[in-house]
C-alpha cells in the first residue's frame, strides 16, 4: 500500500490541528508514557527537598498528566501546578479536563494555572518569566523532540529552583529515524485525501541528551528507562497502531536533578 503524503507544518500549527483528536487517535507513545510515568514521578517526588512544592509542566498538552497530578499523592503536597504549552488549542482542552470535579477525594486540589509559552521565544511571555526559579519539579513528556537540546535544558533550568528535579520522556531515536510526531488528517484542498501532518522534529540519541543535560548542570539519577514494542504489547499496552512498531525501541525516560550528583 502506498504511504500517505506528508505535510510538514510549524509545530504550533500541527498541534492546533491535532488537538481535536489528540486524545483519541491511538498514539502509542502516549500509551507507553502513561504506563511508565508513574514510576518516574515517584522517583522524582522522592528527590524533592521541600514541601509544599510547585510543579511546572513544560508542554502540558491536553492535560493528560496535569489531571493525574491533581490526584492526592501520599507524602507529597503539591501547592501549585503551572501548565505551559505552545498551543492554545491544546491548553483549552487541558483547562476543560482539569476543571471536571473529582469524586475520588474531598482533599483540596493544587492551584492550577495555564500559560501559553514558546521556549524558542521566551521573552514574549512575561507571565512565564515570572515563574522562573519557582518549581521544585519540572515535568516534560514527549516534548524534547520539538526543541533544540540546549533550549530544552536551558528552559528547564530557568524554571527550576536550585537542586530542582526534572522528569522527562521522549521518543526514542530508533523510532524518530522512521517517523515524526504527527497524525493523519484530511486535506480538503487536495480532494479530501488522507495526509500525514507533522511538525518540526529532532532525532536525539540518549547519550546526546545526557551530554547536553550535563553541560547545563543536570545529572541523571537512577536508571534510564527504555521501551520497545513487543508482540504482546499490541492490544494491551498499545493499540493496534503498535503493530508496525513491534521490535522497535520507541520511548525513553529518566529523572534528572539540577546541580545534583549521581546516586
Amino acid at each position: 500500500m502506498a504511504s500517505k503524503p506528508i505535510h510538514s507544518i510549524p509545530t504550533k500549527d500541527l498541534y492546533a490541528r491535532w488537538a481535536k483528536v489528540y486524545d483519541s487517535d491511538g498514539n502509542i507513545l502516549q500509551s507507553i508514557d502513561d504506563h511508565f510515568l508513574p514510576s518516574l514521578l515517584t522517583q522524582g517526588f522522592s528527590l524533592v527537598t521541600s514541601s509544599p512544592i510547585t510543579i511546572t509542566e513544560l508542554g502540558a498538552g491536553t492535560g493528560r498528566n496535569t489531571v493525574k497530578l491533581l490526584q492526592p499523592r501520599e507524602g507529597v503536597k503539591i501547592e501549585t501546578l503551572n501548565a505551559l504549552d505552545l498551543s492554545p488549542e491544546m491548553l483549552s482542552l487541558a483547562k476543560s479536563r482539569c476543571s471536571a470535579p473529582s469524586t475520588s477525594t474531598s482533599a483540596p486540589s493544587p492551584k492550577v494555572d495555564f500559560y501559553e509559552f514558546d521556549a524558542l521565544q521566551p521573552s514574549l511571555f512575561p507571565e512565564v518569566q515570572a515563574l522562573e526559579g519557582k518549581a521544585g519539579l519540572v515535568l516534560s513528556t514527549l516534548v524534547l523532540e520539538h526543541l533544540p537540546l540546549k533550549t530544552f535544558f536551558e528552559t528547564a533550568k530557568r524554571l527550576l529552583k536550585p537542586n530542582g528535579v526534572l522528569v522527562m520522556t521522549n521518543m526514542h531515536a530508533d523510532m524518530g529515524r522512521l517517523s515524526r510526531a504527527g497524525f493523519t488528517d484530511i486535506d480538503t484542498e487536495s480532494g479530501n485525501v488522507k495526509v500525514k501532518v507533522q511538525g518540526d522534529s529532532f532525532v536525539y540519541e540518549i547519550e546526546e541528551v545526557l551530554e547536553v543535560g550535563r553541560e547545563e548542570g543536570f545529572e541523571m539519577l537512577g536508571e534510564m528507562l527504555q521501551r520497545g514494542v513487543g508482540e504482546g504489547d499490541v492490544g494491551v499496552t498499545v493499540g493496534e497502531r503498535g503493530v508496525k512498531w513491534v521490535g522497535v525501541s520507541v520511548w525513553f525516560g529518566c529523572v534528572m536533578r539540577l546541580g545534583g550528583k549521581e546516586e
